[in-house]
């Protein structure tokens, strides 16, 4: 297995298991200290290629669970997370990690070029009154503080292999003795220096659970060529569950050229309350459209975009809910566009009704076929056309006049994200209850191997949204998955 998967299966892992909890209610919320405050940043070295920070405070999602009932997912679960601390090279022993862990926890790793995977250093804050010996259990006793101690355990394979206590009752453990100096040495300078990703953890700082990579993950319209080899850029996910949902949120930042979390507000409040009941919702131009969403749309639809092509920067907004599809695009006076010249419609009946300024059309036919040395009547799928204030709707359902209207001011309100400098604004909103697999998310299909027989996790929607304006060279881009646990 890549290092990398196993980096995102120990840290959801971790979030799973020991991260998401509501809050009590009697506990004062006003006692958390913000992600950005947190004393264990003076611990993290720079250069990681990922780094996972949290702050949450309370223990185990499976209190709220049916299925926890079950004792035998209860020891599942403990399995789970004793074989993974056990491959670390962590034995509690008697022990419970909530008696032990004291709410804040880095993870990091480290391109290591001798190795075929890489480095990761851990780093958390334990009770006053624990100790290393808590941690590892080994059969001589360690009580050291501030002094680099190898982990050894016969006969046994473990990732860490130097672990250190500092005075301040935070453990570092690490597979690179290096990376705990380096660590230990940030911290000394950390008054002169500034936290690697003090900007970009500036506007995340109520959030409890933060992952910072220098790589998105798979995604719809984002294409690499856009993207220098090298740039500045940083992607921040943060996790969160609600309700039984873990939500994923990602953020393209640059604070160079102030692509900063504040940047996708305007974007993502709008976007998020004019949420609908249809499975895809997508804005685009027609360029964009063909080459990034053919897997989401029917040959009926795709022949409609192929066909659909007098001007390559139109936008169209298209709406895909069960069997019902409809698209939406300006109507363009100069190179009216003729649904009736489209090859699908061929030889089609066509009948005109106008109701006020607004012009319905239906396009219907009627066949005859043997079958069974019996003549019957076809009556094939008919295509609805409206003409509705300098927009035209293509479906295969008749609109009534409410969803019109909420369709055009949706329309609008999509396309005013598009100033002159905007080159580029593109919006996917994707749901489907019956996913089997983690869409988008790959390295979610590992976690759920480990625990198919406890929990599954499953993409619930995903929705994405990317801009892109005059001079900038990179794009905003967000993602927003959410994935059912069942």
């Amino acid at each position: 297995m890549k290092f990398r998967l196993l980096a995102i299966i120990l840290i959801l892992s971790l979030l799973l298991f020991f991260g998401f909890k509501k809050f009590s209610t009697n506990k004062n919320k006003g006692q958390s200290t913000n992600i950005e405050k947190l004393n264990i940043l003076k611990y993290i070295p720079e250069n990681n290629k990922l780094l996972f920070i949290s702050n949450f405070d309370s223990f185990n999602i499976v209190n709220n669970n049916e299925k926890d009932k079950n004792s035998t997912n209860q020891d599942n679960f403990v399995l789970i997370k004793d074989s993974i601390l056990d491959y670390l090279g962590i034995n509690l022993g008697k022990n419970k990690l909530e008696d032990i862990y004291n709410n804040e926890l880095i993870i990091s790793t480290f391109e290591n070029n001798k190795k075929l995977k890489d480095d990761i250093l851990i780093v958390f804050k334990i009770k006053p009154e624990k100790t290393i010996d808590d941690l590892l259990n080994l059969p001589n006793k360690i009580d050291l503080i501030e002094e680099i101690i190898p982990i050894n355990r016969e006969n046994k394979i473990n990732y860490l292999n130097f672990i250190y206590r500092t005075e301040d009752n935070y453990i570092i453990a690490s597979s690179d003795k290096k990376l705990i100096k380096n660590s230990i040495n940030s911290s000394n300078d950390f008054k002169e220096k500034k936290f690697q990703y003090e900007g970009e953890i500036s506007g995340l700082k109520n959030q409890k659970n933060i992952l910072f990579t220098k790589k998105f993950g798979e995604s719809i319209f984002f294409d690499k060529e856009i993207f220098a080899s090298k740039n500045n850029d940083i992607v921040a996910t943060t996790f969160d569950l609600r309700n039984k949902h873990l939500i994923l949120k990602s953020y393209l930042l640059n604070n160079k050229k102030n692509i900063d979390i504040f940047a996708y507000e305007k974007y993502i409040n709008k976007e998020n309350a004019k949420k609908d009941n249809s499975q895809v919702s997508i804005f685009t131009e027609i360029k964009n459209f063909e080459k990034y969403l053919k897997p989401f749309i029917n040959n009926f639809e795709l022949s409609f975009i192929r066909d659909f092509n007098q001007n390559k920067n139109q936008n169209i907004f298209i709406i895909n809910s069960k069997k019902d599809w409809l698209f939406t695009f300006e109507k363009n006076t100069e190179n009216q566009f003729d649904l009736s010249a489209l090859k699908k419609l061929k030889d089609f009946n066509k009948y005109t009704l106008k109701q006020n300024e607004d012009i319905y059309s239906i396009y219907s036919k009627d066949i005859l076929e043997e079958k069974n040395n019996a003549i019957k009547q076809l009556t094939l799928e008919s295509i609805y056309s409206v003409e509705s204030g300098g927009l035209q709707f293509i479906s295969n359902f008749l609109i009534d006049s409410k969803k019109l209207e909420t369709i055009s001011k949706n329309f609008f309100n999509l396309k005013s994200y598009k100033d002159q400098t905007t080159f580029l604004y593109s919006k996917v909103d994707i749901k489907d209850e019956n996913f089997n697999k983690v869409r988008y998310l790959t390295d979610f299909e590992d976690l759920n191997f480990l625990i198919k027989n406890i929990l599954k996790i499953s993409n619930e929607e995903y929705l994405e949204i990317i801009s892109q304006s005059i001079p900038e060279n990179n794009p905003i881009l967000y993602t927003e998955t959410s994935l059912k646990i069942a």
